[in-house]
C-alpha cells in the first residue's frame, strides 16, 4: 500500500503544510505559529469564502471572553499579515470584511503532491486480460452512443440542479478576470485637491472642481480635453461642487455655495454666463468651504436630459439631506420619498427607468435603494454597508449592476443578487468617480490626507505651534494624561484606525488596540491615569472599551444600552459620560458607573459630545451647533448665552478655569478662542497656519493650562485616474 502524503497548500511564493502546520516562502521556513497559523489554516480551507468572526471564535477561541477573543483575533490577523507581507487596505491574501469576518482572496495552485497522489490511485497500465475478453463483443458504436446519451442526460440534470449555485460563481470569476485585465492611468497631476469629475457624453473631455492648489479652500469648475494639459476655467469664486455634464453635451450642472443662498446652476462647457435653475438650502455656513465639499452635494441627469436629481437641505443649516428631482421643461421640483433620514448619491439608470440613491445612517453604515419610475415602487438593493457611507454611485451600461465607492474602495452589487456586494480589486483610496458608457471609461479621484497633532503654547500666544504627533497618515482625537507626560490619540498609521499612546513630545508611540476596522478611537484618560476609555464599532455596533495604557487586552464596558460612543470620564472617576444612539441619528448624552452597569440619561434628545466642567458641577454638550450645559444629575439644561456656534461637529472644545477653549470659523478660517463664561467675552488664543479637518475628536488642554493640542490638516492631495475598457 503506498504511503499517504499530506498535500501542501500553495499560494503565491508560499507553501503551507496543514499536517505539520509549517509555512514556507520560496522553500524557506517562515516563523509563524499559534493562533496566527491556525487562522491561516481555517481561511485557506475555504478560499474565496467569508469566514465569520463567530466561526473563528468557535474553532479557535472557544470559552474566551469577548474582549479576549476580539483582541486575540485581531492580533493574530495582524501577525499573519506581517509574515505574508500583506496589507489590510489593499489585501493580496487576507481580506477584511468589516464587522463580519475574513476571506482568503489569493488563488490556490494545485501542488505536485496532489498529482502524485492521483498517480498512486489510478492504474498506470492496462488491466490484465480476463475471460470476459473472449465473450461476444457488442458493436462499439452502439455502446458509445448509449454512453454518450447517458452522459449528456447526466450533464443536463446536474447542470440544471447546480446552475443556481454555479452560475453566480462563474459570473463572479468572469467579472474578476475582466477586472484583472484593466489598467489605471493618471488624468491629472495638479497641485492641491480636486473632486466631482464628470465626463462629456462622448468621453473625450472631463470636467471637475479644483481648488487651485490652495489647501483646504473651495474650488472652481474646470474642463480639459483628455490627453491635453490645457484647462478651461468655467467659474470663479471658489464655491462650486457636484458637477454633472448634460447628455446632449450643451451644459454642465453644478452646485454653488453663496452666503446669500445656495443652488443648482447651468453653464456652457465652452464658458459663459451661469444660469440658476433651482434654489437649495446650505449646509453649515462658513465651514464646508474650508475643506472639500464633495460630500455635501450630488447632481445627476436623466438620460433624456429632461430631469435633474439633486440634494437639498430641508432643515436650514443642517447636515440632513433630501433627494429632489426637477423637470427642466416645467421647472417643477418634486421630493423623492427615499425612506431614509438622509439621502445621497442619486443616479438615473442608463435606460431612464430607475433612480438609485444611498441612505446614510450615521457611522453604522447605510443602504442603497432604487425607485422604479413607472410605478414609484422602492426596493432595497443593499443593506448594512459595514460602518461606511457611500461617496459615489453609478450604473453599468446594461443596468444590471451598480458600482459604488465606500471606505476608499470600489464595490459592485448585481441587481439579480441583491444584498451582496463584491469589492473590486482594481483601485484604492477612491474619493469620487464618474462613468462614461460610450467609451467604457471610469475616472476616479484618488486622495491622500495627512493630519498631524500640534501643540500650542498658551502662555505665549505669539509662539508658533509645534508638531508633536505625526506620521504620513492620520492622527487625531488627542487626549492628555492627567500628569501631562503622555498623549493618547487615534491613528490609522497601522492600516486601520486604532488607539495609540506616546510621550508628550510624540516619541515612543505604542499601539493599544488591534481591532482592524475604520472606526476605533476617541480615547480619554481616567483621572488616575490607570485606564483609557475609547469606542469601537467592531462587530457593527458602537461599544465602549477600557484598556490599561501599559498594555493588555481591551475590555468591553458592560452597559444596559446598545450603540454607545465617545466616552468621557467624570473628574472623580466614578462615572463615564457617553453618547447613545449617535449612529442611528438620535444622539443623547448618558452616563454609566465607570465599572459598567445601568446607564442613566444626563441630557435630553439631540445632545452630543459631553464633557464635564472642571468643578464637576455641570456637563457641557452640543445641540444644534450650540453649546449647552446641564447638571451632572441631569437637571437644569440651559444654552450658554453669548457663546458663538461651535465648529462643525461640536467636539472641538475644552472647559478650563473660568471659560472654554473652542474652535470656531471667522471669515472661513479656523481659529482657537477662549470664551469667558462670566464676562461672555472672547479672546483669541491661536490661529492655525493650515486648515482644520471637520472632525478632530477634541481640543484638550493640559491640567496646568499651559498648552493645548489640536489636529491640523497638513496635506491634502488628489489626482484623477482613469480606467479604460470599463464594463
Amino acid at each position: 500500500m503506498p504511503e499517504q502524503r499530506t498535500a501542501s497548500i500553495r499560494f503565491g511564493p508560499f507553501e503551507l503544510n496543514p499536517e505539520t502546520q509549517e509555512l514556507r516562502k520560496h522553500g524557506l521556513p517562515v516563523k509563524l505559529s499559534g493562533q496566527a497559523i491556525q487562522v491561516l489554516l481555517v481561511l485557506t480551507a475555504c478560499p474565496g469564502k467569508l469566514v465569520t468572526r463567530e466561526e473563528l471564535q468557535q474553532k479557535l477561541w472557544r470559552g474566551d471572553s469577548f474582549g479576549d477573543f476580539e483582541h486575540g483575533l485581531n492580533a493574530a490577523v495582524n501577525k499573519l499579515r506581517e509574515k505574508l507581507g500583506d496589507s489590510a487596505i489593499t489585501p493580496t491574501y487576507v481580506e477584511t470584511l468589516p464587522g463580519r469576518g475574513y476571506r482568503f482572496v489569493a488563488p490556490l495552485t494545485a501542488p505536485p503532491d496532489l498529482r502524485e497522489q492521483a498517480n498512486d490511485i489510478l492504474p498506470s497500465a492496462p488491466l490484465a486480460s480476463s475471460p470476459s475478453e473472449h465473450l461476444p463483443v457488442r458493436p462499439k458504436h452502439r455502446v458509445w452512443k448509449r454512453k454518450a446519451a447517458i452522459a449528456i442526460a447526466a450533464c443536463v440534470v446536474v447542470t440544471g440542479f447546480l446552475s443556481p449555485w454555479i452560475g453566480p460563481r462563474l459570473d463572479e470569476l468572469l467579472r474578476l478576470y475582466q477586472l484583472q485585465q484593466l489598467t489605471v492611468v493618471p488624468l491629472t497631476s495638479l497641485p492641491g485637491s480636486l473632486w466631482a469629475p464628470t465626463f462629456s457624453p462622448d468621453g473625450s473631455q472631463l470636467a471637475f472642481v479644483w481648488n487651485g492648489g490652495n489647501l483646504g479652500a473651495g474650488g472652481d469648475l474646470y474642463v480639459k480635453v483628455i490627453g491635453s494639459d490645457r484647462l478651461l476655467r468655467l467659474t470663479s469664486g471658489g464655491r462650486e461642487s457636484a458637477a454633472a455634464w448634460s447628455p446632449d453635451g450643451q451644459s454642465i450642472a453644478f452646485w454653488h455655495y453663496s452666503p446669500s443662498g445656495c443652488g443648482v446652476f447651468l453653464v456652457s462647457p465652452l464658458g459663459g454666463p451661469e444660469r440658476k435653475i433651482a434654489s437649495t438650502g446650505c449646509s453649515i455656513p462658513g465651514q464646508w468651504i474650508s475643506w472639500n465639499p464633495e460630500t455635501e452635494q450630488w447632481i445627476n441627469w436623466s438620460p433624456d436630459g429632461r430631469r435633474l436629481a439633486f440634494l437639498d437641505y430641508p432643515v436650514a443649516q443642517s447636515l440632513t439631506t433630501a433627494l429632489f428631482v426637477i423637470s427642466l421643461d416645467s421647472m417643477e421640483k418634486a421630493r423623492v420619498n427615499t425612506g431614509c433620514s438622509s439621502a445621497r448619491t442619486p443616479a438615473f439608470s442608463p435606460r431612464g427607468d430607475s433612480l438609485a440613491w444611498s441612505c446614510t445612517e450615521g457611522l453604522s453604515g447605510g443602504s442603497i435603494r432604487l425607485q422604479r419610475l413607472s410605478d414609484g415602487s422602492v426596493t432595497q438593493v443593499l443593506r448594512g454597508i459595514e460602518g461606511e457611507i457611500v461617496s459615489e454611485l453609478a450604473w453599468s451600461r446594461d443596468s444590471r449592476r451598480i458600482v459604488f465607492s465606500s471606505g476608499g474602495d470600489l464595490w459592485e452589487v448585481v441587481l439579480a443578487r441583491p444584498g451582496h456586494a463584491e469589492k473590486l480589486p482594481v483601485v484604492h483610496d477612491v474619493l469620487d468617480f464618474a462613468v462614461n458608457t460610450s467609451r467604457s471609461r471610469l475616472a476616479f479621484v484618488q486622495e491622500r490626507l495627512n493630519i498631524n497633532i500640534w501643540r500650542v503654547n498658551l502662555t505665549n500666544p505669539a509662539a508658533p505651534a509645534r508638531e508633536v504627533v505625526s506620521s504620513s497618515r492620520l492622527q487625531w482625537a488627542p487626549n492628555i494624561s492627567p500628569d501631562g507626560k503622555q498623549i493618547a490619540f487615534e491613528s490609522n498609521r497601522s492600516g486601520s484606525h486604532e488607539v495609540w499612546i506616546c510621550d508628550a513630545d510624540g516619541s515612543n508611540a505604542v499601539q493599544l488596540s488591534s481591532f482592524g476596522i475604520r472606526y476605533t478611537g476617541s480615547p480619554h484618560w481616567s483621572p488616575d491615569g490607570k485606564l483609557i476609555a475609547f469606542d469601537s464599532r467592531i462587530g457593527g455596533e458602537a461599544n465602549i472599551y477600557l484598556v490599561d495604557p501599559h498594555g493588555g487586552v481591551p475590555r468591553k464596558l458592560a452597559i444596559d444600552l446598545h450603540g454607545n460612543s465617545f466616552p468621557r470620564w467624570s473628574h472623580d472617576g466614578n462615572w463615564i459620560y457617553f453618547i447613545n444612539g449617535d449612529d442611528s441619528g438620535k444622539p443623547q448624552v448618558w452616563k454609566v458607573p465607570s465599572d459598567g452597569g445601568h446607564a442613566v440619561p444626563v441630557a435630553g434628545p439631540a445632545s452630543s459630545w459631553p464633557i464635564e466642567s472642571p468643578d464637576g458641577q455641570y456637563v457641557y454638550f452640543s445641540r444644534d451647533f450650540r453649546l449647552w450645559r446641564v447638571g451632572t444629575d441631569g437637571t437644569g439644561e440651559q444654552q450658554i448665552q453669548g457663546m458663538p456656534r461651535v465648529a462643525y461637529w461640536g467636539e472641538a472644545l475644552s472647559p478650563f478655569g473660568s471659560g472654554i477653549y473652542f474652535l470656531q470659523y471667522t471669515n472661513n478660517k479656523p481659529e482657537i478662542d477662549f470664551f469667558d463664561l462670566s464676562t461672555q467675552k472672547i479672546r483669541r488664543a491661536f490661529v492655525p497656519e493650515k486648515p482644520v479637518y471637520p472632525w478632530i475628536g477634541g481640543l484638550p488642554v493640559s491640567s496646568d493650562g499651559k498648552w493645548l493640542l489640536f489636529p491640523q490638516l497638513d496635506e491634502m492631495i488628489s489626482d484623477v485616474m482613469m480606467i479604460e475598457n470599463w464594463k
